[in-house]
């Protein structure tokens, strides 16, 4: 062999020497590892960072919007007594975290906040995007609760008037786009709980009786309706509003109350199309909260808490239903 070639074969095994002892290298590092990991195992010896992981794979991880006062803040405690992370859903952040601050304070361990605006589309897919790395993309429990309520000055002298005809398209914008947008980001991550819930908080102001058209009526409890066909509807009652036309055509004078009307006909079209998911949603009654200036006749928040809180928990498969005071009632 000439001087070349026993200078490349000898390169060549050298090479496959390194490549070997590489290979060994690997071998060796991934047995001390399971050794490192058995001995830890046997010995009990865990990290707080493993507790915790282990914490959230037996805690179930609930989101309540609009949890920073009113029914959401009560249904975040009652969900807390109940051994749930609570995530607080606020659109202010330094709302929020004073929220949970004043929360954990009162011992209310288990709960963080996370800010999501139903206005606000970025805000959504930074909540979900939160759900996956803080949670690995589980969530068991979504309760919508945040919305916006125009309320007529002249019963509390507190609220700037806005005329009906410029109501509509926040109302509807916020409460069912917005609160359908929530509920579309965090499905994938309710599908991978073994027991997901969703409770759409509505209202009596959606009743089905304010709605003067059958014809409308027909259309809202089709048992076919599509939630293209939903969010078309609620648009054409935007533009008769806008349009002054909309009490010929047979809409209600509550732009608040079409929005929860339009939340309880979302809410039976996902408890369809999502039928290992219990989705239901709840009238919490006229309670004391900041859209009425905390009246001191209606009921406190904390009984309209009582039955949103019950559907989180419950065991019995129920879906596709109308709940007021933890009784089924009638749309």
């Amino acid at each position: 062999l000439s001087f070349v070639q026993c200078t490349t074969n000898f390169q060549q095994l050298v090479e496959s020497a390194l490549v070997h002892l590489d290979l060994m290298k690997n071998i060796i590092e991934h047995y001390i590892t399971l050794l490192f990991c058995s001995i830890s195992f046997l010995c009990n010896i865990v990290t707080p960072m493993q507790q915790e992981s282990v914490g959230m794979l037996q805690q179930k991880i609930a989101l309540v919007t609009g949890a920073n006062k009113g029914i959401g803040l009560e249904i975040t405690k009652k969900l807390c007594e109940a051994n749930f992370q609570t995530i607080v859903g606020c659109r202010d952040e330094k709302l929020g975290r004073a929220t949970v601050s004043k929360l954990q304070s009162d011992g209310y361990k288990n709960v963080m906040f996370c800010r999501i605006d139903l206005n606000d589309s970025e805000s959504i897919t930074d909540a979900s995007n939160f759900i996956s790395d803080r949670f690995g993309g589980r969530m068991d429990v979504l309760v919508n609760n945040a919305a916006v309520c125009f309320n007529d000055p002249t019963l509390y002298g507190k609220v700037p008037f806005t005329p009906f005809e410029k109501q509509a398209a926040i109302s509807i914008s916020t409460n069912f786009f917005g609160t359908l947008g929530v509920t579309q980001a965090m499905l994938p991550h309710l599908r991978r709980s073994s027991s997901p819930r969703i409770i759409n908080i509505a209202s009596a102001a959606g009743r089905l009786s304010i709605l003067k058209s059958q014809a409308l009526v027909e259309q809202f409890t089709s048992p076919n309706l599509q939630l293209d066909d939903l969010k078309s509807l609620l648009n054409e009652f935007v533009r008769d509003v806008e349009s002054g036309v909309h009490a010929e055509k047979g809409w209600p004078n509550t732009c608040y109350g079409m929005s929860k009307l339009g939340i309880i006909a979302m809410t039976n079209i996902l408890a369809r199309e999502e039928p290992s998911m219990m989705i239901n949603c709840v009238d919490p009654g006229f309670c004391s909260t900041d859209q009425n200036d905390n009246y001191g006749g209606a009921r406190p928040a904390e009984l309209g808490a009582r039955t949103p809180a019950l559907l989180s928990k419950i065991s019995k498969k129920v879906s596709g239903k109308y709940f007021f005071d933890e009784k089924e009632i009638q749309w």
